[in-house]
This record gives C-alpha cells, structure tokens and sequence, in this order.
C-alpha cells in the first residue's frame, strides 16, 4: 500500500479572513439643516483628501445645494442642489429618485414655501440634465448600493430621522458600507440628548431591513440616493 507523504496530503483550508469595513471621514453638521451638506463634505473628502472639511465649506455648500424653504426652518438641501455642487467640485455625481421632479414638497406646510421649493429644485434639476449628469427614476435596494459602493462611488441616501433620532424629518446621511446583515452610516446628526457622539454616528450599524424602512420619507414614500464619483479627470 503506498504511503500518503506529505505532499500528497490534502490542505486544510485557509480560513477566511474578514472583510475590513470601508471607513471614511466624519462630519457633524454644525446646524439643524446642514445634513445634507455635511453628507457631502463627507463623501468628497472620502474620494479627495484635500478637500477642506470645515464648517466654511459646509455653509458654502448649503447655499448652493438648499431649496428655499423647508418646513418650518430653514431650507434643507435637494438631490439636485447636491449634485450640483458636487460637481462644481469636479466630481461626478448621479441621482437615484422614485419620481420624477421636486421632492419633499409635501412635507412643506405653506403653500407658498412649496411654490418656491418646487421652482428651485425644477430650476436644478433643469442645470442637471443640461450638464449630462445622471438622473434615473429607479427603485434600488442595499445590494444595489453596496455594488456603487464597491465600484468606489459614495452614496448620500435620503432617510427619516425616526429610527436614530426618534422624530421624523427628511434628513441625508451617507452608505459607508455594508455586509450580510448590516449597513454602516455616517450620519452628520448627533443627539446628545440620547447621549449619541461623532464616534456612535461614524459607521453605526443597521439591519437591512431597518435600512430599507428608513430610506423612505412620507406618505409617498419618496426615496433618493446621489451617488458621487471622482474627481472627475
């Protein structure tokens, strides 16, 4: 009978090493309506470590990107106005909706303010599609986002704020990254009430399921994702 030597024997399997979880640098917005600025300054500075992170920038970026009005304070920031400052930064953005047009206008209680938001963000949206930059009328899902995501792009996704914050307002944060059973979001808003600080909301953790369930605002279910790529070369 012949021998099994060494070389013949077969080899135990290596196991398999664990995935290292894409981080990127955090932001807490500075005001209650900056979350959509601050998501993209987290985004940009994940793609480009030059650009400036400070609360300068962040305003800067608000003035671009906001509606006019929003609810009772001021205006928070539409897919189209984050786009485009995006991409007067040089980067490539893209836009994912569940319709056509403005949204959120429903969650703006005057009908003047929803007058205003909607010329604003049509207006926007008009500068979008003339420059060429994407926008696709889509439903997605997590794998959707964590194959954008592999490919090096950097989703900003439109959520309530209800399952982190306990309230429900349109609020933006950022995909970090994702596994089997989890997502991991940099959310720009710290409740230090709940006792929440830069390194709970820095890659926390949500089920799938939670995730899918938070990425959809109002009555109408209204979703929107701007993926951001670059710089753009």
């Amino acid at each position: 009978m012949a021998r099994t030597t060494n070389a013949t024997k077969p080899r135990a399997k290596a196991a398999a090493k664990p995935k290292k979880r894409q981080r990127l640098p955090y932001y807490n917005q500075s005001t209650d309506f900056t979350c959509g600025a601050a998501s993209l300054l987290m985004a940009m500075k994940g793609l480009d470590p030059a650009i400036p992170f400070d609360r300068i920038h962040e305003l800067q970026v608000w003035r671009e990107a906001n509606t006019v009005y929003m609810g009772k304070g001021h205006a928070g920031s539409s897919p189209y106005g984050i786009a485009l400052a995006a991409w007067r930064r040089g980067f490539a953005p893209e836009i994912w909706l569940s319709h056509k047009g403005a949204i959120l206008l429903d969650y703006q209680s005057r009908d003047d303010w929803r007058k205003a938001g909607k010329l604003v963000q049509d207006a926007d949206a008009a500068e979008v599609q003339d420059l060429g930059l994407p926008i696709t009328v889509r439903k997605w899902s997590v794998d959707d986002l964590a194959k954008e995501r592999a490919h090096g792009a950097i989703p900003i996704v439109l959520v309530t704020t209800k399952h982190f914050h306990g309230d429900n307002t349109p609020h933006w944060l950022v995909f970090a990254d994702s596994d089997d059973k989890h997502v991991y979001l940099n959310d720009p808003w710290i409740s230090r009430e709940k006792g929440q600080t830069a390194r709970v909301q820095s890659g926390r953790a949500a089920s799938h399921a939670t995730f899918t369930d938070m990425s959809k605002y109002g009555k109408r279910q209204e979703r929107a994702v701007v993926l951001i790529r670059g710089p753009q070369i």
